[in-house]
């Protein structure tokens, strides 16, 4: 069948309206807008039938069988979009849509008895057409694979949900106290900013409360639903940094590729442990030591943590003592509880490899260090 007669066809049998008439010839030529399209196929029939002396039998369009007339709508769903997108800060967009399930069929059924080789969906189509104009009145940016925002108009509901994507931030700290979660600090002052609902918080390994850190503490923190996404990171750097018990390095926009890239990366951390005895060592006490906290070089320690087991790697370990003092300097693989391996549910753990009561002084995270595998365990 020739196009004229298929285009012809169509418009006899249904009532349908210029922009479905032109979607179900769209990839003819895809760059012409449907509805232009389906106008010039519509007329071009009419005046083929004419210089036919053909009897003309095209239904009056009232409503449309196909959209039932939400193409004419398309000005009132753009307005719709704009005024729910009115309070929220974007740079890029999406636009999506609920069909109701009775033009889906009804498109189906139609493609069944007349083709569906050059047609465009229905959805496809009133999408495009949104984001099109949307696109024109914002100044904002379509973005297909990761935008700031998806708006989905649900036709039957006539309404508009708003997905927004979250917002990554990285940086460092470090946590100049042990009392309290400085994470907190930096959690609260980017949620406000942001007029997030919620963070979700990402560092490398543990830090526990009574650990304090010479180095910065890598982190990525996940926004949920910001409405802010301009937010001024050098002022909110320098207003997490009056605070004495932490302090950032540096605070940059990132994405999930990255959090997702930090916590595969493979990492070892290094501790300062300070420890008090009642009393001084002796010369064969000492020796003792030594060769007992030595011999865990290169091995694995059993760890039980809140229902988790885990089995982190000691790379390395060294032992000072200062009168009533023993100092270790102690590196391994992250996930390390540096608390269950003093006196906690470790195998083995220092207190009762020692065998004597001590007191914690002080606890130092002093660095991380990016490895390969091999190297980690070498």
């Amino acid at each position: 069948m020739e196009l004229v007669e298929r285009i012809k066809e169509v418009i006899e049998k249904y009532d349908i309206c210029d922009e479905c008439l032109g979607r179900q010839f769209h990839t003819i030529v895809p760059k012409l807008p449907n509805k232009e399209k389906g106008r010039i196929f519509r007329t071009y029939c009419l005046l083929n039938s004419i210089f036919k002396r053909e009897e003309i039998k095209f239904k009056k369009i009232e409503t449309c069988y196909l959209c039932n007339n939400i193409f004419n709508k398309i000005d009132f769903y753009v307005d719709k979009v704009k005024k729910k997108l009115k309070n929220c800060e974007y740079r890029s967009f999406l636009i999506g849509s609920k069909i109701p399930e009775e033009l889906i069929s009804r498109e189906e059924e139609f493609w069944e008895e007349n083709g569906v080789d050059f047609c465009e969906a229905i959805k496809s189509n009133f999408n495009r057409d949104i984001g099109y104009y949307l696109r024109k009145q914002t100044k904002k940016m379509r973005d297909f694979k990761n935008p700031d925002i998806m708006a989905i108009i649900d036709i039957e509901k006539n309404e508009i949900d708003l997905q927004i994507s979250p917002l990554y931030i990285k940086g460092g700290y470090k946590k100049n106290t042990t009392k309290g979660k400085v994470q907190k600090i930096i959690e609260n002052i980017l949620t406000k900013k942001s007029l997030a609902s919620e963070p979700v918080f990402y560092s490398i390994g543990r830090l526990e409360q009574n650990v304090k850190t010479t180095c910065y503490r890598p982190f990525v923190i996940m926004l949920r639903n910001p409405k802010k996404r301009k937010l001024g990171l050098k002022k909110i750097k320098q207003e997490i940094n009056k605070r004495k018990s932490v302090s950032v390095s540096t605070l940059s926009y990132s994405d999930r590729e990255f959090l997702e890239k930090t916590k595969n990366e493979k990492i070892t951390a290094s501790y300062l442990v300070v420890l008090e005895f009642s009393r001084k060592f002796k010369k064969e006490e000492i020796r003792e030591i030594r060769k007992k906290l030595t011999g865990l070089r290169n091995n694995r320690v059993l760890q039980f943590l809140k229902k988790k087991t885990r089995k982190p790697y000691i790379r390395k370990l060294e032992v000072k003592i200062k009168e009533k003092n023993l100092i270790i300097d102690i590196e391994s693989t992250v996930g390390f509880s540096i608390n269950s391996f003093l006196k906690g549910k470790s195998k083995p753990n220092l207190k009762k490899l020692i065998g004597k009561d001590f007191k914690i002084k002080e606890i130092i995270l002093k660095n991380y260090r990016k490895m390969k595998t091999h190297q980690m365990y070498s």
